[in-house]
């Protein structure tokens, strides 16, 4: 394979790596919070 298409490769499996982490965080943290019935102020707000 030439360069362009590893380089091109790469960047398609680090941006897929990348959304998947971030939705998998953002179930998560929707998870939790449903979960939470109380707020303590211990929670981490990204807006």
């Amino acid at each position: 394979m030439k360069f362009a298409e590893k380089l091109t490769i790469l960047i398609v499996l680090f941006l897929g790596v990348t959304i998947g982490t971030a939705g998998i965080i953002g179930v998560y943290a929707k998870t939790v919070d449903q979960n939470k019935t109380n707020n303590s102020g211990n929670s981490i707000i990204l807006e």
